[in-house]
């Protein structure tokens, strides 16, 4: 059974038990927030542009420190880039149709532009330099 991210406040008033413990398992690294909605990978520091929708957004993981990047594609190689963790605290989002929302402490971002819908976060998501090049995209370090 998944269970959800727990706030701050909410894991100090679980008691030292198994199921204290577990609770806060939920939330570990690995986690990253996605649940079962996997990014698209980018094993190779590419990803080909035709496994990225037009018209939509799409999470991708180009792997490194802070690997998750939203692709936001119109149509042909229109493309914009924003972070994929949280202006709040960090924390990895989670992609939900036209929004993606932070699991930690439920901000939302409109995941067509990066813009905050819900706080606490009051910044938008920042951009993230893309190229795309032999109809590959690559983020730009």
């Amino acid at each position: 059974m998944e269970r959800p991210c727990l706030s701050r406040r909410h894991a100090l008033l679980l008691p030292a038990t198994a199921a204290g413990v577990g609770g806060l398992a939920a939330c570990a690294p690995e986690d990253q927030g996605f649940g079962t909605a996997e990014p698209l990978r980018a094993d190779d520091g590419a990803i080909p542009l035709s496994e990225v929708p037009e018209n939509a957004s799409t999470l991708v993981n180009f792997g490194g420190q802070q690997p998750f990047v939203l692709l936001v594609r119109g149509s042909g190689d229109e493309l914009a880039a924003y972070s994929g963790y949280c202006t709040h605290n960090g924390c990895a989002l989670r992609q939900e149709e036209q929004e993606l929302d932070c699991p930690c402490h439920g901000s939302r971002f409109d995941a067509a532009n990066g813009e905050v819908l819900v706080g606490p976060a009051t910044r938008q998501l920042p951009t993230v330099e893309i190229v795309v090049e032999d109809d590959e995209i690559r983020r730009v370090l």
